[in-house]
């Protein structure tokens, strides 16, 4: 049998395998996951699948591992500021959320590399001691990149949940603003008819009730909500709101131009989604149909030539 680095070949492939068809399968459980929460959110319906947003705290209260903590936490005032936006930006708020994410990377690195060298002992299998500790770094890499890779993953999913549901926002905005309510009741009014429809919205207009209730300036506050959701339209959003009190413009005139604009992106981006569904569907076919027919044409020829040379040799 065929052996690499003293790894036997098939116990090498099966391994290989099995780690792909992890991957895929989480991979595919969290876009139907997403899917399904979005179709939820368009027909106005709570959805099943809550992935955790209005959940996501992090606490490290326990003095021992802030201690640990500390070791791993940025020292660097720009890194240590650019470590809490992104993690703003994925929903944790917590002041402990930079101490357990820095903390988690090299515990799960740690924890891989470990079952990566159980691996062989599980499996019995004799493999020379550089290959083990090729692999082991390979798997501490891997799971040192998972809190990144998690934090990364969140951020886009809470940002396309808002690009989604920002115009319905906007248009509820501007119903309770033309029937006389001002900017902030408004607001306070969405958040909680925005909370079974996009939770992260709902959080993020709560932010901005509290810091309104507090005396911040709106124009800051709106400025800052744009930030924490990373969105474009939402930065455009709080520059027209912006630029609507600087020269006295209706904030309803404002908004109904701004929600009509979003409401027509919305439609041309789903246009645009169906019009690539065709060339995704045609290069899904070709990728899983070609392979399998040339193995299924040319794989009994190949077995042959093998048997041939084997016999020769």
């Amino acid at each position: 049998m065929l052996s690499i680095f003293g790894i036997n070949l098939l116990v090498l492939l099966a391994g290989l395998a099995l780690f792909a068809a992890v991957v895929m399968i989480v991979l595919g459980v969290d876009a139907f996951v997403v899917d399904r929460r979005n179709f939820a959110r368009r027909i106005g319906v709570r959805a099943e699948a809550d992935l955790g947003e209005g959940r996501s705290r992090l606490v490290l209260e326990d003095d021992m591992l802030r201690r640990i903590a500390d070791f791993v936490t940025p020292k660097d005032p720009l890194e240590l500021a650019a470590a809490r936006k992104r993690l703003v930006r994925a929903g944790y708020r917590n002041l402990s959320a930079v101490r357990v994410y820095n903390l988690a990377k090299p515990v799960l690195a740690l924890a891989a590399a470990v079952i990566a060298l159980l691996y062989f002992r599980i499996l019995g299998l004799a493999v020379i001691f550089p290959m083990q500790l090729l692999v082991a770094l390979v798997a501490a890499t891997v799971g040192f990149f998972i809190p990144v890779l998690w934090v990364e993953r969140t951020i886009e999913r809470r940002k396309e949940e808002a690009e989604l549901a920002f115009p319905d926002v906007l248009d509820m905005l501007l119903i309770c603003i033309e029937a006389g309510s001002g900017i902030d009741h408004a607001t306070r009014r969405v958040a909680k008819e925005m909370a079974s429809i996009s939770p992260v919205l709902s959080d993020e207009l709560n932010v901005i009730n509290s810091e309104l209730w507090a005396g911040k300036d709106r124009a800051q506050v709106f400025k800052d909500f744009a930030e924490r959701l990373g969105v474009n339209d939402i930065s455009a959003f709080a520059t027209v709101l912006k630029q609507s009190d600087e020269f006295g413009v209706s904030i309803a005139e404002s908004l109904r131009v701004y929600a009509s604009d979003m409401r027509l992106k919305r439609i041309m981006k789903a246009e645009e989604k169906a019009n690539q569904m065709p060339v995704k569907v045609a290069l899904g076919s070709i990728l899983f149909t070609v392979p399998p027919t040339m193995i299924i044409m040319a794989g009994p020829s190949f077995v042959s030539l093998m048997r041939i040379f084997g016999a020769m040799h």
